[in-house]
């Protein structure tokens, strides 16, 4: 997962801090631990790369320390932006893990911004006949948008997907830390923190020195 640094002064307020990532992590895994979905269930958790690495790294571990068992799949998706507003357009990379004819399959997701993302995963889910899909996102942004998701898709209704367990609930503000980039830079970060439009311009510059060179 190749990420480059962005400078201090390029982010804003600290939306999540690392204390606060891992207590999350811990709180998310428990919920899973003790959810009636997973009775008697391994389910298959499925990384969405490369995002949510980090987060699934660090839910798989906390579920090690409490003895859940599962298994862990990847798959990469890639949600092309234009700026920092997703265009829609979402492609989907070949699929790496277990057989996923009738299993129950857990999305583990770094960020729910928009719903196209998931959407098409579901999709790819359904053509395997997966026999129930349940999302797990450590962020989920409050924007206009999801509104009507948010009444309906979080409890499973209509042809919206179910956020079965959600980290924290963010403002519609681009971050970036613990796996969320923008144009690949700053993913490295142990928090999550808010992109100021001078560190847009910053790694927008970044890129075009990169091209040029």
């Amino acid at each position: 997962m190749d990420s480059f640094s962005i400078p201090d002064e390029y982010l804003g307020g600290v939306v999540a801090s690392a204390e606060r990532i891992q207590a999350t992590v811990k709180r998310v895994a428990k919920e899973i631990f003790y959810g009636k979905d997973y009775l008697n269930q391994t389910p298959i958790l499925l990384c969405l790369r490369d995002g949510a690495i980090p987060f699934h790294r660090d839910l798989t571990r906390a579920l090690d320390d409490i003895g859940f068992s599962y298994e862990s799949a990847w798959l990469k998706t890639h949600h092309i932006y234009e700026g920092t507003e997703g265009s829609g357009d979402v492609n989907i990379f070949p699929y790496e893990g277990p057989d996923l004819e009738g299993r129950l399959v857990v999305i583990v997701e770094d960020i729910i911004d928009t719903s196209e993302t998931i959407l098409r995963v579901c999709d790819f889910l359904d053509k395997r006949n997966v026999a129930h899909r349940n999302i797990c996102t450590f962020l989920f942004k409050e924007r206009p948008a999801n509104i009507e998701w948010r009444k309906v898709g979080l409890n499973g209704y209509y042809h919206l997907p179910e956020v079965r367990h959600v980290g924290l609930f963010i403002e519609p503000l681009f971050v970036v830390g613990y796996g969320l980039d923008y144009n690949e830079f700053g993913r490295d970060g142990n928090e999550i923190r808010i992109l100021t439009p001078e560190g847009q311009a910053w790694i927008e510059a970044q890129i075009r020195v990169g091209t040029t060179q």
